[in-house]
This record gives structure tokens, sequence and C-alpha cells, in this order.
């Protein structure tokens, strides 16, 4: 899913060497300079990265399963697209995308916008999205890194687990594309990663005791977490945000609780001014 919650980067040709400069998110510790992923996909278009000015602002939380990789890889893929006059479609995009980040799943959604369901290829589907979804992205202080995320699912599931969560993907994807919310939070139930990651969020059970009152319709572990996405309908989602991270923080689980919609549109870059400067804004 692409949410609404973005990153900009601003890019501006001027004489001298590569530049960049990262506030937001991640200042500090993101590298500034070829190292940062918004030159990896700038370099998938451009011969060198000599005679840019990068400025990253980012919003997107690092490390917490919100896309924030694939959202600045897929940055650097519009603005090196935008630069070189490439032309490059968004299946073009896609593909270079995944072979950067290892996988489409983030990168699908971050330059289609939307709910997005990944085929081979990699091929982007797009899924209808219903007028009143909500989420809450519960998103903890801590951080849990993908690898060790990995590191906690099994080699090998039962075939009885792999049945029981591709059968609710499955119908999950039709009751989205009919916007049918009843019931929902049975589809979202999953064998496959969340029984072994969810010792790794802080305060995912208590979130999960939630679902079916306050408007709550389900829990799901976002990427490979820590951060958990409430679904929720727009009626009460501010008041429902509001207690679960007050609750949370009495609990000893400082979060942030942030209310967000399924972005329509993915990725954009255009032109700001002359000489050229290209701003590509990239969805999480």
């Amino acid at each position: 899913m692409a949410l609404d919650l973005t990153n900009v980067v601003t890019v501006t040709r001027r004489p001298g060497p590569l530049e960049v400069v990262v506030s937001g998110e991640g200042a500090g510790e993101i590298p500034q300079d070829e190292g940062n992923l918004v030159c990896r996909g700038l370099l998938e278009g451009l011969g060198t990265l000599d005679g840019l000015h990068i400025a990253c602002q980012n919003r997107i939380p690092l490390g917490r399963g919100l896309g924030s990789s694939a959202a600045t890889v897929c940055a650097g893929l519009a603005a090196a697209n935008a630069l070189g006059r490439l032309r490059w479609s968004p299946a073009e995009m896609l593909q270079r995308a995944s072979e950067i980040e290892g996988h489409a799943d983030n990168a699908a959604a971050c330059i289609e916008g939307g709910l997005i369901s990944v085929a081979p290829g990699p091929r982007a589907i797009k899924i209808p999205t219903p007028e009143d979804l909500l989420f809450i992205a519960v998103i903890p202080q801590v951080r849990t890194s993908t690898e060790a995320a990995r590191r906690a699912l099994p080699p090998e599931v039962p075939h009885g687990d792999a049945v029981f969560t591709v059968s609710r993907a499955i119908a999950l994807a039709l009751a989205l594309e009919r916007d049918d919310l009843e019931g929902i939070g049975e589809l979202l139930e999953d064998r496959l990663h969340e029984p072994y990651r969810g010792p790794l969020i802080p305060g995912l059970e208590a979130i999960r005791a939630r679902v079916n009152g306050e408007g709550c319709l389900g829990a799901t572990i976002s990427g490979s977490g820590p951060t958990v996405l409430v679904w929720t309908r727009v009626a009460g989602s501010t008041e429902l945000a509001a207690s679960i991270e007050a609750d949370l923080l009495a609990a000893g689980h400082p979060v942030r609780a942030k209310i967000l919609r399924i972005a329509p549109g993915g990725i954009r870059a255009r032109w700001a001014d002359t000489p050229p400067t290209a701003l590509a804004k990239a969805p999480g």
C-alpha cells in the first residue's frame, strides 16, 4: 500500500562535486554521499553525480517497516528519469527498483500508488481503494532491522498455515475491491510471518485486543515491523489514535499514532524552475 507519508527530494544542477544534505528522519545517520540510496537510484540513469546538489527532506521513519528505503530509491530513479530525459515507463522503473531493493513489494506501491498486488515479472496490479478505509500507523520509538525480522522467520512452514494465509489473502483482495469492510479483521489473520515476528513488536497484542471495538477493523504488522497498522474507518479514527497512543505509553511503550490514508497516486517528479531542478515525491 502507498500511504500518504512522503519524502521530498530536490535535485539541483550546479558546478562542483556531488553534495547531499539530509533533514528530518535519519538526519545525522544517513550517508550524505554516494552511499545515499537516492544516489543509488540516480546512478541507474546518470553516468555521473558530479554537479548535483541533493536535498533530502525525510518524513518516513527509518527502520520501522514503512518502506523508507524503497521510497528513497524510487525518488532517485524518478529524478534520474527526469534529469536524464530517459522516458522510463513505470514498469521499467519497477524492474530497476526491485533489483536494487531485492523485491518489488514496496517499490510497486511507491511507483504506482494505491493498493497493489505484485505479480511475477514484477508486475503491479492495482486494487480499488475503499473510500471509508483509514490506517493508524502505530510507530514505536524502537527500531527493528529488516535482517533481524527475516531471521525470525522459520525456513519452512506447515502446509496448513500456507493454505490458511493464502486463502485469506485472496479473500482480502476481493473484499477490498468490492468495498466490503465488514468482517475484514478475520481476513487479516496471518500464519506465515506475524506469529514469528510478533514478539519483536511492542504493544502488538494490546492493539489487537481492540479489534472489533472503537471502529478498529483489524491490525497488521507493517512490512517487517515494528510499526503496526490499525485498519479503521474514517469516523472515530482521531479518537482511536489518541487512545492507542495514550494506552501504550501508559504500558511503557512510547509510540506515535499517525492517521494515514492510502495515497491514490505514486511517486511524481516535476521541474521546479530554470535552470532545471527536479523534485521527486515518494510515498511510503
